[in-house]
């Protein structure tokens, strides 16, 4: 039986990345996403390049209910994971101390309260599986540097990624390994940095030569290689419970 992987948010930018990737190697692969019609879009897509490769459903992972809905529907078509990608995630928001009780209250609610939430539901899938498996986080450099993003989303970052430690712990005795993975300034055409360089070019290109000292900016491409890494078993028993960076060098310190 081919491994099974679950991607939230995973009709665009980093989780399709992410998604296709796996698919590539592979994997059959759930598709989830707000939008029931990219979700049933890119499930066919995936489907005609190989049959009966991928299942999708249209849904608000912010629902309890739809959560409920997303883990019955998995369970009764695989049964089990072997891989769970965390992916939803919004850097949006008032900055600064002075934002509002409604702008912090949706970070916190978006980014980890909700992220703890599915965690709580889908990874019961994985310890289903006797061979144990893969659950990773997509957090942010954000957790941990000061890259002007929303504070409330930098604390809730930080907040997954101790929670991630304490689950990396609980689930090794079950050869589950728990990992989360930071990208820094990701390219994607409908993201911030698509719109910069755009709209910017010259600003865009001042930005990435003095901040990032690789002077290369991610890609999506980047993020799905080393979270496709991850699920490697020569690592699994062994690499867990990690803060990985995939930011160019924007965050290493001394």
């Amino acid at each position: 039986m081919k491994k099974r992987v679950l991607v939230t948010g995973s009709t665009k930018g980093i989780g399709q990345g992410i998604l296709k990737k796996f698919h590539e190697e592979n994997w059959d692969v759930c598709v989830t996403g707000r939008n029931n019609q990219q979700v049933t879009r890119l499930e066919n897509e995936l489907k005609e390049i190989r049959k009966n490769s991928a299942i999708g459903l249209g849904i608000d992972l912010g629902l309890k209910s739809d959560v409920n809905e997303l883990f019955n529907f998995i369970k009764s078509t695989w049964g089990e994971l072997d891989c769970l990608v965390l992916n939803i995630g919004s850097g949006s928001g008032q900055k600064g101390v002075d934002a509002s009780f409604e702008s912090n209250h949706l970070s916190v609610k978006i980014n980890y309260a909700d992220v703890v939430n599915q965690f709580r539901v889908f990874s019961q899938l994985l310890e289903m599986n006797k061979n144990g498996g893969d659950i990773l986080f997509i957090g942010s450099i954000a957790q941990a540097s000061n890259v002007k993003a929303p504070i409330s989303y930098s604390y809730s970052k930080r907040a997954i990624s101790i929670f991630a430690r304490h689950q990396a712990l609980r689930l090794a005795a079950k050869k589950i390994a728990v990992n989360v993975v930071n990208p820094g300034h990701v390219m994607t055409d409908e993201g911030t940095w698509g719109k910069r360089k755009k709209e910017s070019p010259t600003i865009y290109n001042e930005f990435i030569s003095s901040k990032i000292p690789t002077g290369v900016i991610c890609e999506v491409e980047n993020v799905a290689e080393l979270v496709f890494s991850l699920t490697n078993k020569k690592l699994g028993r062994i690499l867990t419970g990690e803060n990985i960076s995939i930011d160019g060098g924007t965050t290493i310190n001394f």
